[in-house]
């Protein structure tokens, strides 16, 4: 009766064992595939932000804004003569 305690026991374990390393792969699997997911979304947003440069990056672009803007600079109010 012991002997068959025994086997039971080691047949359960394997079960057990077997079925705890096909959870274990589900769950490596799925945190695998949002992990590089996770990354694949980083890359792109640093690669965006690398190929479109801010509006106001270039102080040039600034400049050209300024000086096409409606309003006139004080020094260039007066009247030619």
């Amino acid at each position: 009766m012991l002997y068959l305690l025994k086997v039971y026991a080691l047949a359960a374990s394997l079960i057990f064992a077997g079925a705890g390393v096909i959870i274990m792969s589900l769950f490596m699997w799925y945190e695998a595939k949002a992990y590089a997911e996770a990354l694949y979304k980083i890359r792109k947003r640093v690669a965006s932000l690398r190929t479109k440069p801010s509006r106001f990056a270039n102080p040039l672009a600034i400049s050209r804004v300024f000086s096409r803007s409606e309003a006139r600079p004080q020094s260039t109010s007066h009247r030619i003569q």
